[in-house]
Order: C-alpha cells, then sequence, then structure tokens
C-alpha cells in the first residue's frame, strides 16, 4: 500500500511539474510569432492599406487579452481549487488551455481576427493554474525543504522554458527556415502537448487537498489584492515600486518584438533568439550577478542602481538607430530588471507579517496581471507615433520607482 501510494505520488509531482512546464512554455512560444502577424503585411492578418496606428493599437489590446482574463480570473481558479480540489482545477484550466492553442492555431490557418482575440483570452484563463500548481506542491511537500526545493525546480523549468519557448516559436512558425513551418505551426503543436498533459492529469493525479475551503466565494477579489495593496501601510510603497517596475518590464517585453520588427524588418527565428537571449540575461541577473552583489552591497544600493541604470538604458535603445546597438541595450537592461525582481519580492514579504504572506504573494500576482494588462494597452496606443515611445514610457516608469525607493525602508 505505501509503495502505491509513492507511485501516486510520484505521478502527481510528474504531472505538477508537466504542467507548469507546458503552461510556461505557452505563455513564451508565441512572442515571436505575433508582432509579425500584426504588423508584417506579408503575413495577411490586415490589409495592405491598414493604417499603422490601427495595427499597434490592436496588437496591444491583444497583448492585452491574456493578462486582463489572468488577473480576473487567478483567484477565482485558484479559489476553486481550494474549494473542489486540485485535480478538477487542473483538468479544467488544462482543458481550457487546449482549446484556446488549437482555437488560436485555426485563426491563425484563417486569419481571423475576432476568434485569434478569444483564443488569447481563452488561455489566460487555462495560465491561471500555475498557482494551483504551486498549491499541488505544496501539498505534496513532507518537509519545508521538500517544499523548497520543488519550488526550485519550478523555478528552472521557468528559465528554461523562458529561453527555449521563444526560441522554437521563432524556428517554427518562420517559413524561411522550412517552408513547412508557418506561424499557426507553435499552435498546433502547444495544443497536442495540452492535451497530453490533460490526459496525464486525469490517469496520474491524485487529488491533493486535504481540507476544502469553505468561505465565501468572493468573484472581485483581484480588484480587493489591489485596493489591499495600496492601503497595507507598511508595504505600500513597496508595492508601488512594484507595480511601477513591472510596467516598465512588461513594456519591455511585450514590444521588443514589434520595435525590431517595426525598424529592422527581422524574421520570427531572428525575434526567438533575441527573446531567447533576454532569458539568458534575466537569468544572468537573477542567479548570478544578484548572488555575487547580495555579499558586498546592501539591497537598497544594489536596487538604486539597478533602476537608475536601467532607466539610461532604456532611453538609449534606439540611440544610436542600430540593431546590433538596440540588443545590446535590451540584454543590459533585462540583466538589471532580473537583479531588481527578486530584491523587491524579497523585500515586499519580509515586510509583511507571517500570518498574511500568502495573501501578499497573491496581491503581488494580481500586481503582475494589472501592469501587464496596462503595458499592453499603453504600448500599443503609443507605438505607432514612433517605435521607441513605449520605452521612454517605461524609462520614466523606473526612473519614478527609484525616486519612491529613495524615501523607502527596505530590509
Amino acid at each position: 500500500m505505501e509503495q502505491l501510494e509513492g507511485r501516486k505520488r510520484r505521478t502527481s509531482l510528474i504531472s505538477l511539474f508537466l504542467t507548469f512546464g507546458v503552461d510556461n512554455l505557452g505563455a513564451t512560444i508565441v512572442y515571436p510569432i505575433f508582432a509579425p502577424l500584426f504588423l508584417n503585411p506579408s503575413q495577411g492578418l490586415f490589409h495592405g492599406d491598414t493604417s499603422l496606428a490601427f495595427k499597434t493599437a490592436m496588437l496591444g489590446i491583444f497583448l492585452g487579452a491574456f493578462p486582463l482574463s489572468q488577473f480576473f480570473f487567478n483567484p477565482i481558479v485558484g479559489d476553486y481549487a481550494d474549494r473542489s480540489g486540485r485535480r478538477k482545477a487542473l483538468l479544467f484550466t488544462s482543458f481550457t488551455i487546449m482549446v484556446g492553442y488549437f482555437l488560436c492555431a485555426v485563426s491563425i490557418d484563417f486569419l481571423w481576427l475576432v476568434p485569434l482575440f478569444a483564443a488569447r483570452f481563452i488561455m489566460g484563463i487555462g495560465a491561471a493554474n500555475i498557482s494551483v500548481c504551486l498549491s499541488g506542491l505544496a501539498d505534496l511537500s513532507q518537509t519545508p525543504q521538500d517544499k523548497t526545493r520543488y519550488f526550485a525546480y519550478g523555478s528552472a523549468l521557468a528559465g528554461v522554458t523562458f529561453i527555449f519557448g521563444p526560441f522554437i516559436g521563432g524556428r517554427l512558425s518562420d517559413s524561411t527556415v522550412n517552408s513547412f513551418f508557418d506561424p499557426a505551426l507553435p499552435m498546433w503543436i502547444g495544443g497536442y502537448f495540452s492535451a497530453f498533459n490533460f490526459l496525464f492529469i486525469y490517469f496520474g493525479f491524485k487529488e491533493t487537498l486535504s481540507e476544502k475551503l469553505l468561505t465565501p466565494f468572493d468573484l472581485f477579489q483581484g480588484f480587493k489584492n489591489l485596493q489591499f495593496a495600496f492601503q497595507t501601510k507598511r508595504i505600500q510603497k513597496l508595492y508601488g515600486i512594484y507595480f511601477l517596475f513591472f510596467f516598465a518590464w512588461n513594456i519591455i517585453f511585450l514590444f521588443i518584438p514589434a520595435y525590431f520588427v517595426q525598424n529592422f524588418h527581422i524574421t520570427n527565428s531572428t525575434i526567438g533568439d533575441l527573446c531567447a537571449l533576454m532569458g539568458i540575461c534575466w537569468i544572468f541577473g537573477t542567479g548570478v550577478v544578484n548572488k555575487i552583489l547580495s555579499y558586498f552591497v546592501r539591497p537598497k544600493i544594489t536596487l538604486l542602481f539597478a533602476f537608475f541604470l536601467i532607466t539610461a538604458t532604456l532611453l538609449m535603445i534606439d540611440i544610436p538607430h542600430k540593431i546590433l546597438w538596440a540588443v545590446v541595450a535590451v540584454g543590459v537592461s533585462t540583466v538589471f530588471a532580473g537583479i531588481i525582481w527578486p530584491l523587491c519580492t524579497s523585500a515586499i514579504s519580509n515586510a509583511a507579517d507571517e500570518t498574511i504572506q500568502g495573501k501578499v504573494m497573491g496581491v503581488s500576482q494580481s500586481i503582475l496581471s494589472f501592469t501587464m494588462l496596462l503595458a499592453a494597452v499603453v504600448g500599443g496606443l503609443f507605438m505607432h507615433a514612433h517605435s521607441a515611445i513605449p520605452f521612454i514610457f517605461a524609462a520614466g516608469a523606473t526612473f519614478l520607482g527609484g525616486l519612491l525607493l529613495l524615501v523607502t525602508r527596505v530590509t
């Protein structure tokens, strides 16, 4: 019996890590695809006489559909998992992602704009299962060391998919690499992976929730999370810094592909290479530079330098107007972003009471989704005037974040 329980526990763990990997891959594999699809006339999503302002606005709204659905459905899916069990929540979200992938693939093949938007929104609903995966890993952790180790595995998976997802998506969507490849192919492959993941969860995942939640359900928890963030005096300044940082970072991540397509007419595979480089730079900043600086420099000093240096780098992305310079500026900005994120997250956690750690991290996730939505809309509305304008907004946000940091206590 113990051996059987051990086997079920292992397959449950594999199910969670598989879901975590498939979802993160799906979140990153798409970035080399959509900027050319919306902005490149040869890809045919819009007529040749469509204005650049309309195309960039549609791209911004499209990119915002994913975080919009995450913002609303992250709390709902998390609440559903606490009430009905992790297994039901995982099956629902995995099926939802599969539907989103296939609808996205069909929409690209037939150049359907409205269903494409719907597909991205549906995939955002399914992506809410990242919190369910983390809850399941916590349920399966027999010791605090197990929990740390499982979360570290999940973080490593996210880092690997951040590198390989865009690289694979860029290659498979680029017909200049192989005539068989097209922008819909990564979506079809993602759909099949999601179908396999759904079946693996159905047959391999054993329910991990021992006690179901009985408190009333709240449809507007995402908005209440934001309200909580900016009414909690001890950490409201830190949340403000976190908000400004993620607004800037989401502009960088969402609109770098569009900037390079618009200015240098690069292919999907080259966009994939660029996004993979950003993944490497992020990991270098988070895992290497941060660790070295932690031995010599106080966190607040590191954050101040990172905020003001990323501001200067963002302002210089388009000066001079050369592709190599822009690539270097993007890489350096991403290293600084990788330095900032763990220090900001740690500062918020350290400032909060032990009794509200889970709520604080949930608020942080709501802020992340909201800033991604805001960044998508702002970037899409202003990019047509000049391709560098979104990064000026990002630089303004990091500069304000640095100023706010000057008057904020960081531990």
